[in-house]
């Protein structure tokens, strides 16, 4: 873990180059000369470099106060040291890997440069293993006779090992979340290899160093982390080395079998999180034992599952950055696409600010009342676009609780019910919906929305039906919800009879942009509404017939959580109850107490 303080007056401006060690121009290798040094893809950057993913002025270099520097001049796709994205200028030790575009270079000093090990006292190291090859880079420091292998339990023992990285590949498969991710790496390490405390190490950009993100106790997580631990020089070495490294107190070794008297002995591995050529960031096990200690099979397993590891960190902080990258494209088309849209409501809200200043200069009350309604009612529509909007481009998680929805129907109903009547369209709830229990783990507000999203969408397929603009009793929107047989999700359905839909447009409802409102719709409404249902964990789906109305269908499993079994079974019973001895108002609003 270096100090900025390590990095002084040999790092200076003539004594470091710049040198590729990845990427189209790998081997390169450009003197610094001067203390500010632009890179680029144009000829107007001090370090010119051949890549198409590179800005034309991408990164800056600068030498202040006895430190190198870097700062990302807003370049389109960033700049990248040791897998964290680089937005502000940060600290630029020695031979630390910065990524632009497909091109990896370091920073290095000349004369450090002869000893790549110079400023390391390494009798420390048992085992050193290369991350590529898994081949010992040790020399002779460890002198082991040879021994005869049983083919057989070698079989057994790579049998294992396969066994071990193909667990471990499974158990963090399904996880792009880098804060979720880093725990579970070490929780599934914990079930293959035995550690007293064990570390994931991330760069921190602030600090210069690397620092622990997560770590264990044995099988629990460690909270709050204590660092103490961690051998500063090991993890220095593993950074400059790019190796896996296995450290034994080899003289108290020695001390406990000449005594022949029982004495824990410190093991450790810290080994590189690898992923495409790039470090991402270490695991570090130790174990203290009178009789176990870590081997180089050990050395080497943790090795390949560092190596899957850092991969599956350096996917997961790419799904983050093309995320955002996405959502920031789909806003700025959604803005192009939005403009007539936007236009349309502010016509209406100033046509009906005019008609409302009219009735009351006129005393017309009956206009008044007729402006109002149209105000708000463009006044709605503007509120769900901003909403849209921002369920659209959030990164907001999902707040899930266990508790009856029926709260949340109800919200719904009392919401729209008034607005839709003076439409001429009727809402219903149906009768079980509004006396069935049902409870599930859900976000109310995205549950919430997806309903009035749904609903307002039915309303609008039905005043597309309007004849004439006094018009009563136009159409009906039915809303129901229940249990699926198996009782592990609630289903709800919103029905209308409106003008319906075609076959071969139900499958497209829900994709960013199409509507079937004309410029009277965004088609954004849908595209959140399912974002939200899947975020939950649940489908949605559209069915209907072009003149016959539509069917909004969507579910949402119970439970997600480990207790999801008990809340499955408290469900069962709530719901086979209910046709015997309903509950009471008061009981059935709450969830029930666990036995």
């Amino acid at each position: 873990m270096a100090t900025p303080g390590s990095q002084r007056s040999s790092n200076s401006v003539g004594d470091v180059v710049i040198k590729v060690v990845s990427g189209s121009m790998k081997g390169t290798e450009f003197p610094v000369k001067k203390p500010v040094i632009t890179i680029g893809r144009s000829s107007e950057a001090d370090f010119q470099v051949h890549d198409t993913l590179i800005s034309r002025t991408h990164t800056r270099l600068s030498f202040e106060n006895g430190n190198w520097y870097i700062e990302d001049l807003n370049s389109t796709n960033g700049t990248w040291m040791v897998g964290q994205k680089v937005n502000k200028k940060v600290l630029l030790p020695m031979k630390t890997s910065v990524r632009v575009g497909n091109t990896i270079f370091e920073l290095y000093n000349l004369y450090a440069a002869r000893d790549e090990t110079q400023s390391f006292s390494i009798p420390f190291v048992s085992y050193r293993i290369q991350p590529e090859t898994l081949t010992s880079t040790s020399g002779d420091r460890v002198a082991t006779p040879p021994v005869q292998v049983d083919p057989m339990r070698s079989a057994r023992e790579e049998n294992k090992r396969l066994s071990a990285i193909y667990k471990f590949q499974n158990l963090i498969a399904s996880i792009f979340n880098e804060h979720e991710l880093c725990p579970k790496i070490l929780s599934a390490i914990s079930t293959i290899i035995h550690s007293d405390k064990s570390f994931l190490l991330v760069y921190n950009l602030n600090s210069g160093n690397f620092e622990a993100t997560a770590a264990r106790v044995g099988d629990s997580p460690m909270e709050p982390v204590d660092e103490s631990s961690i051998r500063k020089v090991i993890v220095e070495f593993v950074k400059e080395n790019r190796e896996a490294v296995l450290s034994t107190d080899a003289d108290k070794v020695a001390k406990v079998k000449l005594a022949g008297v029982p004495s824990l002995v410190e093991n450790t591995m810290c080994v590189p999180l690898l992923g495409k050529q790039q470090l991402n960031g270490m695991i570090y096990l130790t174990m203290a034992h009178d009789k176990e200690q870590y081997t180089e099979d050990d050395l080497k397993l943790l090795t390949v599952i560092g190596h899957t590891a850092g991969m599956a960190l350096e996917n997961s902080r790419l799904i983050e950055f093309n995320l955002r990258n996405e959502r920031l494209v789909a806003t700025g088309t959604t803005a192009a696409h939005l403009s007539h849209y936007i236009k349309n409501i502010l016509a209406g809200l100033d046509g009906s600010l005019s008609l409302l200043k009219m009735g009351i200069d006129e005393k017309d009350f009956g206009l008044a009342n007729e402006s109002l309604h149209i105000l708000a009612k463009n006044h709605r529509r503007l509120g769900n676009l901003v909403l849209d909007l921002l369920n659209l481009t959030s990164e907001q998680k999902l707040n899930m609780k266990v508790q009856d929805i029926r709260p949340i129907l109800e919200d719904a109903y009392e919401l729209l019910c008034p607005q839709l009547k003076q439409d001429g369209i009727t809402l219903t709830f149906t009768k079980e919906t509004k006396e069935l229990p049902l409870f599930g783990e859900v976000d109310a507000k995205g549950v919430h929305r997806v309903l009035l999203n749904l609903i307002l969408n039915a309303e609008h397929a039905i005043q597309e039906k309007r004849e004439t603009l006094d018009q009563k009793d136009i159409g009906n929107i039915t809303v129901d919800a229940s249990f699926t047989q198996d009782k592990e999700s609630i289903v709800i359905t919103v029905t209308d009879d409106g003008m319906g839909i075609k076959p071969e447009t139900a499958d497209k409802l829900f994709e960013m942009f199409v509507s079937t409102k004309g410029a009277g719709g965004t088609g954004l409404g849908l595209t959140v509404t399912k974002r939200i249902v899947e975020g939950h964990g649940g489908t949605i789906f559209a069915t209907g017939e072009e003149g016959k109305g539509c069917i909004m269908t969507f579910t949402i499993p119970v439970s997600h959580t480990d207790v999801s079994t008990s809340t499955r079974s408290i469900n069962r019973n709530i719901f086979k109850g209910v046709g015997q001895q309903p509950l009471p108002v008061d009981a059935a609003s709450q969830p029930p107490a666990q036995q």
